[in-house]
């Protein structure tokens, strides 16, 4: 009888797959006591990154929207089977009655990170459904954005540049209308999660990093009709440029009337008898028709999953936020490859000590280093 009973009991077995659903924790054990995971990476690995700038090939083009709003960069980044779309849209802004220019104010960058419902129930780790997780990601950017650490909000308000003397450079119509209205760009940063297979902080956090990073600005022009006293914003780009170098009047005319503008916004001086060609070469070998939005450090994040007291696993999937709670480094990293690291616990992971997270902080910060250093 005991006999037989074993060989019932062997041939009853699970499957690798039931087994996995019926007791992740035992199945992940075995393969954790070998240092590796279920997918073969080493516990400190993260999935390989992809980055796809989507406005590549556009030309130099930037995309229009509504109320000449224009997208100045759209990114997909994935990282294994986790896909994330950031797009980012400059909004003009424009006053009718005039106000006193500060450079204090409102924010200039809004983040929302979107779940759609077929995403939703996925975010979850073993406290529960993390419903909110995406709000306080998307507030942690936002505040790290307006903080003037990330991005010079001097470079969006383009009524403040236009006031700057340029010497033996009378005002032009076009700056005293602009500054006139106090024209200024805002930033909508949208973040859609496509497809979700677990880490929603680090890749969200990643995918506007490599958005700003492949960021432009439009060059503004304003086209005047003094008869009629009408105003109509437009973009520099190369099909206005084509059109100069063919000697076409009207646009000629309109460069020439927005030269002083042209100027401020890039930085450089143009003298209307070479502005044209200055242009032409300028742009000559730049990925669009603007000026790079300028960034003086990024946020990254790298997140921990805590199995137990001693094991971590970084960037875990879907599957393994359910065997535990996590926990991130924030990194604001600068130009210089300088960084400022600090805990970040969204989900209330707990019961780590000062030890740990030195030891985090060392595997994220070399992380980061290998991220950020990468060309996509």
């Amino acid at each position: 009888m005991i006999s037989n009973q074993g060989a019932v009991s062997r041939d009853s077995r699970p499957s690798n797959d039931v087994y996995r659903q019926i007791d992740p924790v035992g199945f992940y054990g075995k393969f954790l006591r070998q240092g590796i995971r279920p997918d073969g990476r080493k516990l400190n690995a993260f999935r390989k990154v992809g980055v796809f700038d989507l406005l590549e090939g556009n030309h130099g083009s930037f995309q229009r929207q509504e109320q000449d709003e224009v997208i100045i960069s759209s990114c997909r980044l994935t990282a294994g089977e986790t896909h994330m779309h950031c797009v980012v849209t400059a909004v003009p802004t424009f006053y009718d009655l005039p106000i006193e220019l500060t450079s204090e104010g409102d924010d200039v960058v809004s983040v929302e990170i979107d779940l759609p419902k077929q995403v939703q129930p996925y975010i979850y780790d073993a406290n529960g459904h993390c419903a909110n997780l995406n709000f306080c990601v998307s507030a942690m950017l936002a505040n790290a954005f307006n903080s003037g650490n990330v991005l010079p909000t001097a470079q969006l308000r383009l009524a403040e540049l236009l006031m700057n003397p340029v010497a033996g450079v009378a005002s032009d119509l076009v700056s005293e209308y602009l500054v006139k209205r106090r024209f200024s760009w805002k930033l909508d940063v949208n973040v859609v999660c496509e497809e979700y297979d677990g880490n929603l902080v680090d890749t969200s956090v990643l995918a506007t990093a490599f958005a700003l990073r492949k960021a432009w600005l439009p060059i503004i022009l304003v086209d005047l009709n003094e008869s009629l006293g009408s105003y109509e914003i437009r973009f520099l780009d190369r099909e206005l440029l084509d059109l100069a170098c063919s000697n076409d009047r009207m646009v000629l005319k309109l460069l020439q009337n927005n030269r002083i503008s042209i100027s401020k916004q890039l930085g450089m001086e143009l003298v209307e008898e070479s502005m044209v060609q200055h242009l032409v070469n300028h742009f000559r070998t730049t990925v669009c028709v603007g000026r790079p939005l300028h960034v003086l450090a990024l946020p990254y994040t790298v997140t921990f999953l805590k199995y137990d007291e001693q094991t971590f696993l970084v960037d875990p999937t879907k599957e393994e936020e359910k065997l535990g709670s996590s926990v991130s480094i924030y990194s604001l990293r600068r130009l210089d490859g300088s960084s400022s690291t600090q805990q970040l616990n969204l989900m209330s992971c707990s019961g780590i000590t000062n030890d740990v997270l030195d030891s985090l902080e060392r595997v994220a910060t070399h992380i980061i280093n290998y991220i950020a250093n990468t060309e996509y």
